[in-house]
């Protein structure tokens, strides 16, 4: 039976075994009604049916399935007789600390309760279990809000270098504090009067959190007089491309020209159209045509000359704010900014160029 002690007397043991069997009986008679009388919640019938099927497991040394069946008839209906049998069970499972520690609570329980026949049986065990007990002792170093886990359940700071009983077996320590890494490890703690020490480290800050920023142009992260990457070689490029558009434009503004002075003197000095200098409808047309093709020519010739202009002017002025650019980086942030504007009047156009150079 695993409630006697091997080396005892065998008159002792038989005593022993009549105690247990008393105090077993009792519990399992007035473990539900007990709760019952203390107005405690649940539903009795369930806990009362686990109750004695946890026995009937545990009777045939099945602890491991016995052990949640009474543990869940101690959660419907709490009893001190019912606890004492949750006891044995992890007592037999192997579960040293957790049997310790359940059957120091039915002591309390069975002192407040007056049972000395309970008492004395919770008190064998506490003194079989106690040399037996395997522990952890955690020493911790100073890191600023650490928090200790053991599987999940936090361990107060106040029980850092205390050593704490553990059921044998394999655990997770792990420690965390806010802006640090966690750390963990896994400890293998033996059987009987084990005990493991775990040094926690102090730990290491966080690394910081990733930000994804978005690809710097050459405008905002490059030299201003580098070429292909600055405000001057930008206004040179525009230069010339302002510049070859003008000289197209100052092209076509020629030819058009050409043609409205051809069209409007084969108008008049055609007789058919303008007879004596007085012209009919038709030769008017073809004068009127002949000065829409004029306006063209001068809109196209002012917009060219403007805009080789223009492009001469910002291929001079690149040289010039990329080295000024270089030199004045860190006084004056930016670059160099220019902008083309096409000017058309009633009589002509051109183009403009706005900004700071």
């Amino acid at each position: 039976m695993i409630f006697s002690r091997l080396h005892a007397p065998r008159a002792i043991r038989r005593a022993r075994l009549v105690l247990a069997s008393v105090v077993l009986a009792s519990a399992a008679l007035l473990a539900p009604a007990g709760a019952a009388a203390q107005g405690m919640g649940g539903d009795p019938t369930l806990a009362q049916t686990l109750f004695e099927e946890g026995r009937r497991l545990m009777e045939a040394k099945s602890y491991a399935e016995a052990c949640p069946k009474l543990a869940e008839s101690q959660r419907l209906r709490p009893g001190t007789g019912t606890l004492l049998n949750l006891a044995l069970c992890n007592e037999g499972l192997g579960r040293t600390a957790t049997a310790w520690g359940q059957f120091k609570e039915a002591l309390f329980a069975s002192k407040k309760e007056g049972n000395a026949a309970r008492e004395a049986f919770a008190q064998e065990h506490i003194d079989a279990l106690e040399p037996r007990l395997s522990k952890i002792q955690l020493v911790a170093e100073g890191t600023p809000g650490l928090l200790v886990r053991i599987d999940g359940y936090d361990i107060p700071a106040a029980a850092l270098g205390t050593p704490i009983p553990i059921d044998p077996g394999s655990h997770q320590v792990e420690a965390t504090a806010s802006g640090y890494s966690v750390w963990s490890t896994t400890v293998q703690v033996g059987e009987s009067a084990d005990l493991k020490a775990i040094a926690v480290p102090k730990l290491q800050p966080a690394p910081p959190a990733k930000t994804t920023t978005a690809p710097r142009g050459p405008a905002a992260g490059g030299d201003a007089g580098s070429a292909g990457g600055g405000g001057g070689g930008g206004l040179r490029t525009a230069g010339f491309v302002i510049g070859g558009a003008g000289a197209a434009v100052l092209g076509v503004g020629a030819v058009f020209g050409i043609l409205a002075a051809g069209q409007a003197g084969d108008a008049e000095k055609d007789a058919a159209l303008c007879p004596g200098k007085q012209c009919s409808p038709l030769g008017r047309a073809e004068i009127d045509a002949a000065e829409t093709k004029a306006l063209v020519s001068t809109i196209g010739i002012g917009v060219g000359v403007a805009a080789i202009g223009a492009g001469v002017i910002l291929v001079l002025t690149s040289g010039r704010s990329g080295t000024e650019g270089a030199s004045a980086a860190g006084a004056r942030p930016g670059r160099v900014q220019a902008r083309v504007v096409p000017l058309i009047g009633p009589d002509g156009g051109g183009v403009g160029v706005l900004g700071a150079f």
